[in-house]
């Protein structure tokens, strides 16, 4: 994004009401996350886990905004969030890796598997934060959230690093 953009985009945030969903800045963070490691030219699969966190960031986000209209309707956003951030960018990306799974090989795009460990991760870092909050009534530091989540992204990155290096 060039500096003539992010200039445009500088009053939209006089207009911003304040958000009680999950997490804007989780959502950014994970953004942030997912530059970084293009960037730093990582494996496509670090950059996955990003993605994957981000779309799942903003699925829990958006599920929070909403009226709850049926059951399983955040189930529904959080895999449509999920499917239509990943899909649409594995068109483009053809880094493929292989597993082998019951004596059976299987190709599988680099890019999907990070997405899916990113998207797992994030929720687990999504159920831990409410878990502290339900305990102890209250989160326990500011930005609890978005802490537990990063760290828990980057913890998994690592061993995803030496493993596709």
């Amino acid at each position: 994004m060039n500096f003539k953009k992010l200039l445009a985009l500088l009053p939209s945030l006089f207009f911003l009401k304040e958000v009680s969903a999950h997490c804007p800045l989780c959502t950014g963070a994970v953004v942030a996350g997912a530059i970084g490691a293009k960037y730093l030219g990582l494996d496509i699969t670090i950059l996955g886990i990003f993605v994957g966190a981000f779309a799942i960031s903003l699925g829990l986000w958006i599920s929070r905004k909403i009226k709850n209209y049926f059951k399983y309707q955040s189930t529904l956003i959080l895999t449509s969030s999920f499917f239509l951030t990943i899909a649409p960018s594995l068109a483009f990306i053809k880094d493929m890796t292989y597993i082998s799974l019951l004596s059976k090989v299987f190709f599988v795009n680099k890019l999907l598997i990070g997405s899916i460990i990113g998207a797992l991760v994030t929720l687990l870092a999504y159920k831990i934060h409410n878990h502290i909050k339900l305990k102890h009534g209250r989160v326990l530091f500011p930005y609890q959230g978005v802490i537990l989540t990063i760290l828990f992204l980057f913890l998994v990155s690592i061993p995803v690093y030496f493993i596709f290096k």
